[in-house]
C-alpha cells in the first residue's frame, strides 16, 4: 500500500508536531547519544539522528545489498574473531575514543 506523504509535507504545523512526537518517542525508547558539549556525561544526552519518513531505495541497489550480505556477515565474523588484527587496526581509535576503548575491553573480556 503506497502512502501519499504529499499532503502531510504541505502542512508545516502537522509536520512539526509529528517531528516533536518522534523525538519524544526516540528519547523515551532510549535512542540516545551523549552530546559533544558533555561527552562524558550520561545526564546530558540528545536523541540519535533518525529519519521521519521512509526513504526510497532503488530495487537494483537493494538486490545488490542482499547479494553481498552473506559475504559481508562472514567478513565481520572473521574480523571479530581476530583479536590481534582488531587491536592493531583500532589502536589509534582506542587511544582517542573512550567508547571504542570500552567496547574493545568488553571484546577482550569475552574472548577470555
Amino acid at each position: 500500500m503506497a502512502t501519499n506523504w504529499g499532503s502531510l509535507l504541505q502542512d508545516k504545523q502537522q509536520l512539526e508536531e509529528l517531528a516533536r512526537q518522534a523525538v519524544d518517542r526516540a528519547l523515551a525508547e532510549g535512542v540516545l547519544l551523549r552530546t559533544s558539549q558533555e561527552p562524558t556525561s550520561s545526564e546530558v544526552v540528545s536523541y540519535a539522528p533518525f529519519t521521519l519518513f521512509p526513504s526510497l531505495v532503488p530495487s537494483a541497489l537493494l538486490e545488490q545489498a542482499y547479494a553481498v550480505q552473506m559475504d559481508f556477515n562472514l567478513l565481520v565474523d572473521a574480523v571479530s574473531q581476530n583479536a590481534a588484527f582488531l587491536e592493531q587496526t583500532l589502536s589509534s581509535t582506542i587511544k582517542q575514543d573512550d567508547f571504542t576503548a570500552r567496547l574493545f575491553d568488553i571484546h577482550k573480556q569475552v574472548l577470555k
